[in-house]
């Protein structure tokens, strides 16, 4: 399962594609699907087993993600209800 994380801005992309790949955390800049937003612009995906790590990441360095959305096997995508933090 993948994870796809949206920000305010392409700025915010660019920032955390950068901390999280220092930190060592595989990700890949994607458009934002369609089935997600209509809106042009760049998402960070990466894998579902490094989601809470990421958040954690991204929330200590005050990077607001927007929203958070799992990407299953058949590439269907699902918005979670509240972007948890462990």
């Amino acid at each position: 399962m993948k994870c796809v994380l949206l920000f305010e801005s392409v700025h915010r992309v660019m920032k955390a594609e950068k901390l999280l790949k220092g930190k060592g955390i595989k990700v890949d800049l994607i458009p934002v699907p369609r089935e997600i937003n209509s809106d042009c612009g760049v998402a960070v995906e990466l894998s579902g087993d490094s989601e809470a790590e990421a958040l954690l990441i991204l929330r200590e360095n005050r990077i607001l993600v927007m929203d958070c959305y799992t990407k299953d096997l058949s590439g269907r995508f699902g918005k979670k209800k509240e972007i948890q933090i462990q």
